[in-house]
Parts: C-alpha cells; structure tokens; sequence
C-alpha cells in the first residue's frame, strides 16, 4: 500500500512539473493561428489569434498584444509575439492548465514596416523624413490628429474581433512592449470605450490624453535606466493617473534596461490575477 502511494505521488509530481513547462515553440506557432485582415483604409494586416478551447458558451475576454519595432514587417512571424511573456514564458496563457483558469483570446496584429516611420503611435513631427521628431526628452509626444495606418487597421481589426468572436466587451485587455507601450497609450486615447485594463511596457505617451482614459485600469512598467524610450514618461502618467484617482499600478525596476523590464515584467506572478480581476468601470467611463 505505502509503495503504491509513493509511485501515486510521484506520478501526479511528474504530471504536474510537465504541465508547468512552457509550450514549445512549435507548439505556440501552432496555437497562434495566422490571419490577415483587409482593413477599410486599405491595408492587409497580418495578424496572429488564439482562440479558446475550452467548451463554454460564456463570452470571453480579449487580450490585445502590440510587438515592438524590431518586429515590424508582413510576414507574421513568430517573432511579433517573442516578447509576449504571457504567450512564450513558463506561465504561458497557452497551456491547458492556464486557459481553465483563464480562459481567453489572444489578438497579436504585425505594424507595418512600408515607410520609416511607420508605428502604432502617430505624433505631431512623425514623417517618413523625420520618423522620430516630436519625441520629448521627458517620454512624452502629442498625438497626431489621425492615426497611423496600422493603428487606424489594428484598431478596425479589434473591433471587428469583438464583434465576431464570443468576446466579453467588458474585460477587452490591451498591452504591449516598446513601441508597443506607446500603441498601448494610443489605442486606449483613440478607442478609450473598448478597454477596461491597459499594460502600457516602456512606451512613450500623451499627457494631455488623460481626461480620455482615466477611467481604465493600469499597470505600468519601466526600467529605471532604459536608454531607448525615457523612464520620465511613463513617471509622468503614473502620478497624472493617481492625482486623478485612477485605478492604476506602476513598477519602475531598479538598475534594469530596456528590453530586460519586459521579461520581469511578464513575470510578475499577480500581473495575470490583476488583469483578469478588471472589468470596464462604468461609474465614471466617458466616451
């Protein structure tokens, strides 16, 4: 009895550590089904989707991922979900023992790369000629008053993912890394109705955005000495959104880079109780 109990243990042990691994490779590329949209202004943007196996008819939520620069092109790669912790780390969304807790979509759509400047965000100054202008030294920008065209399609896109798929409008997630943190701030300012939570990742923002989307959800992350996109900024909307009273979270990490805060962030172990926790606040949402 006791020897049967023993290989029993051990049995669910195995079963356990097997489960905890991460999906390879393979496995995640099979999973992130390859799409392309064919938005209104024109564009066929390329994009990735993970659809939900588990059998309910319950609506589910919708988690939006924005790659960073590097990663821009119309290949739909592997690549514009590499830095995606919540696809590719140990604790992957993926796996089946994560989708019964956390049952979800995930949208990951590919930003152009056709012009210079071609990015989620669109700023007073961006051109082809000068992509970068208009950027402060304080990881600020103002926003352009039309969208870039990824933007503009990648937003068209989200919405059409809402209205097709068995989505629950009111735990719509948005979250992105680099470039993607500024996509973040931008997707949320231009479409502040769609989203109840936002992980803007080392991005640059609009300040003056703040009336529009202080009534999402936030968790903001930063690198205390990231030398690409100016840990000022997102200081800056952390004390804007909590001097507002806004339901937000901001961790800076110490002595830690650029693309180095991403992967703590993704794993920070409360990052996906605290997202899946929010829903649209709706006491003081304003459209």
């Amino acid at each position: 009895m006791i020897k049967f109990y023993v290989l029993f243990v051990l049995c669910v042990y195995s079963l356990h550590s097997i489960s905890a691994q991460k999906p390879n490779n393979k496995k995640i590329d099979t999973l992130m089904k390859k799409h392309v949209f064919s938005a209104s202004n024109g564009m066929h943007m390329p994009y990735r989707l993970f659809s939900s196996h588990i059998d309910s008819n319950a609506p589910k939520p919708l988690i939006i991922f924005l790659h960073g620069r590097g990663d821009r092109g119309s290949d739909n790669g592997s690549k514009i979900y590499r830095e995606a912790g919540l696809i590719m780390n140990s604790n992957s969304l993926l796996n089946p023992e994560m989708q019964i807790k956390y049952p979800c979509h995930i949208l990951v759509p590919q930003c152009s790369d056709v012009t210079e400047n071609e990015e989620w965000a669109k700023w007073i100054g961006n051109s082809p000629e000068t992509p970068f202008e208009g950027l402060g030294d304080d990881g600020s920008y103002t926003m352009s008053s039309q969208p870039s065209k990824s933007g503009e399609a990648a937003l068209e896109l989200i919405e059409q993912i809402i209205d097709n798929k068995n989505i629950d409008a009111n735990r719509v997630y948005i979250m992105g890394v680099s470039m993607g943190g500024f996509g973040t701030w931008e997707f949320i300012s231009r479409k502040p109705h769609l989203f109840a939570a936002a992980v803007p990742m080392a991005g640059y923002s609009d300040p003056k955005q703040l009336e529009k989307i202080k009534h999402i959800s936030f968790w903001i992350f930063h690198g205390a000495i990231d030398k690409w996109n100016p840990v000022e900024g997102s200081r800056a909307m952390y004390k804007l959104l909590s001097d507002s009273n806004a339901d937000v979270k901001y961790t800076e990490y110490d002595n830690t880079g650029h693309g180095e805060s991403f992967k703590k962030a993704f794993n920070e172990s409360d990052l996906m109780p605290w997202l899946f926790s929010k829903k649209k606040n709706f006491n003081s949402f304003q459209k």
